[in-house]
């Protein structure tokens, strides 16, 4: 009898995606500190050699749990984009909203709100998100910006941190800190303004 390959891996992936849904709302509710590797096999129905199976230890497993809510969420929704024959403000636009729909997700905000708290008692976490989303979505708009000869930045990076500096700023006062409730803005004139600040860097502008 002859065995389907697929079949054998199928329950793989599926195991594999129980481990990090139940990791997520493990460290959520009790922290990274908090959390163990026998907390997350019990919340996902296994035991502790399954999750063993697909991460080394409890760091491994937070920082898939990072790249799969944020960087693998960002790049799988732009990909399409910058494979397109857009303009650089229609990528950029992108990039914004982006951004700003992942934190309307209120387990996104909780997770990101987890990490901010332990920062303090563990600094290799603010390092690990930095590493999985900072630095690839400055690198992302450096990208797009270098791509467009009729812009000359001088100091793309710097420009790049503005951008992505204000839209994290506003989602951070209006999801996080509740901002939206007592002091809210309508994003679309932060990504109009942002949007009109790279216009003035095309060339003859």
């Amino acid at each position: 009898m002859t065995t389907n390959p697929s079949n054998k891996r199928e329950p793989s992936r599926n195991t594999r995606q129980v481990v990090l849904d139940a990791a997520l709302e493990t460290f959520i509710d009790l922290g990274y500190q908090g959390t163990s590797m026998a907390h997350v096999a019990e919340k996902a129905g296994v035991i502790k050699q399954t999750i063993y199976r697909y991460f080394d230890n409890k760091e491994a497993l937070f920082r898939e749990i990072i790249t799969c809510s944020t960087v693998d969420v960002v790049r799988n929704e732009l990909k399409a984009v910058t494979n397109q024959k857009l303009s650089t403000q229609a990528k950029l636009r992108k990039v914004a909203e982006t951004i700003m729909g992942r934190h309307k997700n209120p387990q996104f905000t909780k997770l990101i709100r987890t990490i901010i708290a332990e920062s303090g008692r563990f600094p290799e976490l603010g390092q690990l998100f930095s590493s999985a989303t900072i630095k690839p979505g400055l690198d992302l708009i450096v990208h797009i910006l270098g791509e467009d000869p009729t812009y000359k930045i001088p100091d793309p990076e710097a420009f790049a941190r503005v951008f992505i500096g204000s839209i994290v700023n506003f989602c951070t006062h209006q999801y996080l800190l509740r901002g939206s409730e007592y002091l809210p803005f309508d994003q679309e004139r932060l990504i109009g303004e942002l949007l009109r600040l790279v216009e003035m860097q095309r060339v003859g502008a």
